[in-house]
């Protein structure tokens, strides 16, 4: 996963992947039946092993903007630990270069867009008291799935983790800025889109 990771599918050949794992050849075949197929094993590992644990309170029934904030502060952390420019998303790094002429990878990897934008609309939607698939609510979880992945698209060209915090306050900012017009508009009750 993490060859593919930090050098991309077309760049990473079957010998890097036996040099990287150590598992022979025929091995490497034998289990997965190719590159391509041992590719998609990773994508569906990267799930289970890098989004579940760092998406999980955002995804948690009572979680609000704090949750958000902390996925993409957290993110950011990670990224400074890990050291700039970064690798970014496994997910967006394949969006980006495969996801415009493979159908099967665009699948796999909308639905890790929809997954982080419906987590961000329940998180949001708790936040003013309501509902998650309101349209409103919908296309600011949309925008945050968006800006995130962008985020960390972008940590890949740069050297300085101060902008990308920056970047991060004030995306919260703006959510928040949202947040308060969208319950002020509707007379939901807010409980601490404001800071």
């Amino acid at each position: 996963m993490l060859q593919f990771w930090e050098h991309g599918y077309e760049a990473t050949s079957v010998g890097n992947l036996v040099s990287a794992t150590g598992v022979n050849r025929g091995a490497l075949y034998a289990d997965f039946g190719g590159k391509r197929e041992l590719f998609l094993a990773c994508l569906s590992h990267f799930q289970d092993a890098a989004v579940t644990p760092v998406f999980a309170d955002v995804e948690a029934e009572d979680a609000g903007l704090a949750a958000i904030e902390a996925y993409l502060n957290d993110g950011v952390t990670e990224i400074q630990k890990f050291g700039l420019p970064a690798r970014g998303c496994l997910m967006g790094n394949t969006l980006t270069e495969l996801g415009p002429h493979d159908d099967e990878i665009a699948k796999i990897v909308n639905t890790h867009y929809d997954r982080l934008s419906d987590g961000f609309a329940r998180a949001l939607a708790n936040e003013i008291d309501m509902s998650p698939s309101g349209a409103e609510i919908k296309e600011l979880a949309g925008f945050l799935a968006v800006s995130a992945q962008g985020l960390w698209a972008y940590a890949r060209a740069i050297d300085n983790i101060n902008d990308l915090k920056k970047k991060v306050r004030l995306l919260i900012e703006l959510v928040k800025l949202k947040l308060t017009a969208m319950s002020d508009n509707t007379g939901s009750k807010r409980t601490g889109a404001t800071a």
